[in-house]
């Protein structure tokens, strides 16, 4: 069975159908007796000999067997866990297998409980303890554990007293024919053309109501009969039964025994008896009609040049049950056309100027919806010849459509007028060079005899002579690293005649490794418009849609699509299935939220695109990445708020390196620009200066995936991470568990009163982020934050601070107010903490007093502290050496004490941000006489009085970047913004509810400033701006302090 196949292209790599695992004791008895049932009824069974099993590894004919099986048979009895070698069986054939998912996989329990088997229980257990005292396996022990717990969680079959032998070996044999998945197609090299074959295969809404029946006409001059192949091993699993009939023109002749031969193999294929002898065309189109004609098949026809084939094989749809798809494939559109009396649907597949995988187009224009700007964008930088950088690139997350406009751009007419020599290569993640360079020669018109056998040196060697003085253009499409760049780049050679190479990548890293033109094109998500016509188009194809599904449709586009080509694609197709009525799309649009992409067919294809761009990230920045589905959807995520909770994760760690440390908040920035580079996160506010990222979000998708690889995480290193969420009125929570170390860490929204009821009793918490409000602390709050003793991050609305001090492990405390603050002793606890925030103003602030004995060294963010003269104590003493951002609170009483309890500020060596908050004081605030450090970059500003002087005192720090005045009433109505030479290095001025007439700039002030914000500033209109803010250089921002909506009343200029 293994061995057969139904096509002419080639022989499937499986060469068996089943692999028996089994241990040698039930050799001679039960698996002897199995084995043999199976080989008479067809099924081609490997079982192994003691022969094969020489050497400590398993390797050579096992392994080759394993990887060569359509399914396995598994018979764990109670002496299969003593044998390493059925176990290293195991855990290669749910490797093979997925888990089961990929390959069916058919336990029989023999005679043991399936209990037993998946957590290793009784005989399990003695055996793999016996493993673990020997020590010889250590390191394969945890990868036997996890193959016996899948393989548990597997009903399969049983065998025991209860079940007579010849009983169990029939339903396990029936078990075997009914899960024996059908045998692909063998492809030698894919053709890369994903999108059109989703195309044509929704082309066939295959199980929709609405098309009981259908023919398919492909037709074109690209290579159909291999497309049409690829096509039928994407669909042939939603057929019982299913015939692929190629090189039908060649066949009908003479030589090629005719019509009647195959009327006899599709009947015979379809797995209905016929005669030796069919007699004629027409008998065999009867039998064609009277045995199929109630059955639900697929039938291809592939390279059909006449209509009389078309009568013999498919005369007419209702030869052909409920349900059927039946495919043609054709040079000649007019042959479908000839075919009077049946409706055939039309796909056309061609490969333009020069064959390759990139030349596909089709009449499909669904597939460039949204796309007509960038087309534009790209084939503009294509026409710009510049010496220096030949390259353009497309960047994008996967499924935004890379691929897709890269197509566009080079089936264009615009591209075969600029370009008389084009070529396309698909490299993608696993990328050979070798076979880049055939595609690219096969594009090229080079014979495929020339390079077929040739080296990788002989291949690039041929490339570059194929283009050496020609005026070409090569698109590169899903380039990954670097290296493979550098390999693929060395054989395009520069002719400085406007040749040019398109790349697409996921990574803007890779664009600008690339040298491509800037800026690179980065695609977006579609807006609300775009994402229905793309729905609409896959859906209804050319019909129109009802009127009373469009708000519906236009909601599940884009509400839950989030503007995701891919995701729409996906659920239209489903859609497309699916009842067209109103209470039909209401339920699907109800249900989307809880779809899981694990579930459905279309979703597991598109998590496997996706997925790509994890499988390539450093192993120490998966764990980053997959804890983003911590958050809730569409959240607003604080990128401080992230990095902290990595750290507490222990994600990331200080490195050194030489005298210098990398502190961890530095690493996980670095972590965080990647993520964004490779556009699995997206940005959502940049801090003041532009460039950093202040907040982030991730696509729904991206987070699906994140839950379905920590929860699908075989695993078990230290960051494996395990996600439990639960909900009730009212509120969300989040469970995370460390499957190494058994911690937990804890994030609920809304209403989190109830909070520690989620946390497992004894179980040690690492991260409590609560964001919600419960009311005001209380005895039974306070009491159960004491218990986690573990607590490393801790975030919440209100709680009483001093309780927690004997916590010692806490690095982050974010918290909007503290109940019944109190002078406290920072030497009862917090060595660990990192970062304080309070925000909140009005007393409720933390105080420090003179009692501490030992240096803070970890502190690097405290907001906000009362400036005293405790605190000037602790500043004067060095206690926090580290500090890199602080917020201080400067009350009536403590104002013209400023400059003697701030003295000390200049001892923070570390110290970049100063946030300064004056409470309800009147005077004028004496900033001339603080000392700044020499390193502040950047300075926030609240106070009710201000003047020049003021202004002049922080010009004088030359290192500041950014200046944040907010809430500010100015003495004079004009204010003097500095003189010549003042604010050196400052780029960013941003003023907020400030109350001024005029902004003046003196020449020489601000000289580097780029940007200015200013909003709400009461009596400060645009005209009175410095004419320096408002030339075309510059990015100014002016709210209106009248404007009820900011976005109508903004202006900015360039």
């Amino acid at each position: 069975m293994a061995g057969s196949s139904s096509s002419d292209q080639g022989v499937s790599h499986f060469k068996y159908d089943v692999f028996l695992s089994f241990r040698g004791y039930t050799r001679l008895r039960f698996t002897d007796a199995l084995y043999h049932a199976l080989i008479n009824n067809g099924i081609d069974t490997f079982r192994d000999n003691d022969k094969l099993r020489i050497g400590k590894e398993l390797e050579g004919a096992l392994l080759e067997a394993i990887e060569s099986s359509r399914m396995s048979i598994l018979i764990p009895c109670d002496e299969y866990p003593t044998s390493k070698w059925c176990l290293d069986e195991l855990v290669k054939i749910m490797e093979c297998s997925e888990n089961g998912r990929k390959r069916p996989v058919l336990p029989v329990y023999y005679y043991v409980e399936r209990s037993d088997v998946q957590y290793q229980l009784n005989e399990y257990a003695k055996a793999m303890t016996a493993h673990e005292e020997k020590g010889r396996y250590n390191h394969k022990l945890e990868a036997w554990r996890s193959a016996l717990s899948e393989v548990g969680k597997i009903y399969g079959q049983r065998c025991d007293q209860n079940t007579p032998f010849g009983m169990a070996i029939n339903k396990i044999v029936e078990e075997v024919i009914k899960r024996l998945p059908p045998l692909p197609l063998y492809i030698h090299r894919p053709l890369g053309c994903d999108s059109e074959l989703e195309e044509a295969k929704s082309l066939l809404q295959i199980g929709s109501s609405h098309a009981c029946r259908l023919m398919l006409g492909i037709h074109g001059d690209g290579d159909l009969s291999q497309f049409v192949a690829e096509l039928y091993n994407k669909i042939r699993c939603d057929f019982a039964s299913a015939s692929f009939l190629s090189g039908i023109s060649k066949k009908t002749n003479a030589s090629g025994g005719g019509l009647e031969d195959l009327q006899k193999t599709l009947l015979s294929e379809m797995k209905e008896k016929v005669k030796n002898k069919i007699g004629s065309t027409f008998s065999g189109s009867f039998e064609i009609k009277r045995r199929l004609g109630k059955k639900g098949v697929l039938l291809i026809l592939d390279d059909v040049d006449n209509i009389q084939q078309l009568k013999s094989l498919a005369g007419e749809i209702d030869w052909f049950g409920p349900g059927s798809r039946i495919i043609i494939t054709t040079r000649y559109e007019d042959v479908l056309d000839e075919h009077a009396g049946v409706d055939i649907k039309k796909y056309r597949f061609d490969e333009g100027e020069f064959e390759g995988n990139g030349g596909s187009s089709t009449m499909m224009e669904e597939n460039v919806v949204g796309l007509e700007e960038d087309f534009n964008v790209i084939i503009n930088q294509l026409k710009e010849e510049d010496s220096a950088r030949n390259v353009v690139s497309i960047v994008g997350m996967g499924g935004l459509g890379k691929t897709t406009l890269a197509r566009k751009v080079y089936n264009s007419d615009e591209a075969r007028e600029l370009f008389p020599c084009r070529a396309w290569a698909t490299v993608s993640k696993e990328c050979m060079p070798t076979e880049v360079f055939k595609e690219l020669l096969k594009c090229l018109k080079v014979p495929e005899a020339d390079y077929e056998n040739a080296g990788e040196e002989k291949l690039k060697d041929m490339v570059r002579k194929r283009l050496n003085g020609k005026k070409y253009l090569v698109v590169l499409d899903d380039v990954w690293e670097a290296n493979v760049w550098d390999k693929l780049k060395g054989p395009l050679p520069d002719n400085n005649n406007g040749s040019m190479i398109l790349v697409t990548t996921r990574n803007d890293q890779m664009a600008n490794y690339t040298r491509s033109k800037e800026p690179h094109h980065q695609l977006h998500l579609l807006d609300e418009d775009q994402s229905w016509e793309m729905f609409r188009n896959k859906v209804f194809g050319r019909e129109e849609c009802p009127p009373p599904l469009e708000l519906i449709g236009r909601s599940i586009a884009f509400e839950s699509c989030k503007g995701l080509p891919l995701a729409i694609k996906t659920i239209a197709g489903i859609v497309a299935k699916k009842e067209r009525s109103e209470d039909a799309w209401e339920e699907i649009k109800n249900l989307l939220p809880y779809w899981s992409v694990a579930e459905d067919k279309e979703g597991e294809e598109m998590m496997k695109i996706l997925k790509y761009s994890y499988d390539d990230l450093s192993e120490k920045m998966k764990p980053c990445f997959l804890y983003l589905g911590v958050f809730l959807e569409d959240a607003e995520i604080l990128v401080r708020d992230l990095i902290q909770l990595w750290m507490s994760e222990d994600f990331i760690k200080p490195i050194q390196t030489g005298r210098r440390l990398i502190e961890p908040e530095d690493i996980g920035e670095q972590y965080l620009k990647e993520l964004v580079d490779r556009n699995l996160v997206q940005v959502v506010k940049r801090r003041s200066d532009g460039k950093g990222v202040k907040a982030c979000q991730i696509h729904d998708l991206i987070r699906d995936l994140c839950i379905l690889v920590s929860n699908d995480n075989p695993d078990n290193s230290n960051n494996a991470r395990t996600f439990t969420f639960s909900r009730s009125e009212g509120s969300y929570a989040c469970s995370v568990t460390c499957n190494h170390s058994s911690t937990c860490s804890l994030f609920v929204y809304g209403d989190v009163d109830g909070w520690s009821h989620h946390i497992p009793e004894g179980c040690p918490v690492n991260v409590l982020y609560l964001n919600g409000f419960d009311g005001l602390p209380n005895e039974k709050n306070a009491e159960d934050l004491e218990r986690l003793k573990s607590l490393k991050f801790l975030k919440m609305d209100c709680l009483v601070l001093h309780r927690l001090f004997k916590l010692q492990s806490l690095q982050t405390i974010q918290v909007n107010c503290i109940w019944k603050p109190k002078k406290i002793s920072v030497d009862e606890g917090l060595k660990q903490m990192r970062h304080f925030r309070c925000p909140g103003l009005g007393g409720e602030q933390l105080l420090l007093d003179e009692r501490v004995k030992e240096r803070m060294q970890n502190f690097q963010t405290l907001c906000y502290v009362y400036a005293d003269s405790q605190l000037g104590l602790l500043l004067n003493n060095g206690y926090f050496p580290n500090l890199r951002t602080l917020g201080l609170l400067i009350s009536e009483d403590e104002c013209q004490l400023v400059d003697e309890n701030l003295r000390s500020l200049l001892r923070l060596s570390e110290l970049r941000k100063l946030k300064l908050v004056f409470l309800n004081v009147f005077e004028r605030v004496p900033l001339g006489k603080i000392r700044f450090p020499s390193n502040l970059t950047k300075i926030v500003l609240a106070c009710k009085d201000f003047n020049d002087q003021d202004m002049n005192a922080l010009g004088r720090i030359r290192s500041l970047q950014i200046l944040k005045l907010h809430q500010i009433i100015c003495e004079q109505y004009v204010l003097n913004c500095g003189g010549a030479g003042s604010f050196p290095q400052l780029q960013v001025l941003i003023m907020i509810g400030v109350s001024v007439s005029s902004v003046t700039l003196e020449a020489g002030a601000m000289s580097r400033l780029r940007s200015a914000v200013f909003r709400q500033c009461l009596g400060l209109t645009l005209q009175s701006l410095p004419e320096r803010m408002l030339s075309l250089e510059f990015d100014l921002h002016f709210i209106e302090p009248d404007s009820d909506d900011d976005d109508e009343r903004r202006r900015r200029l360039r």
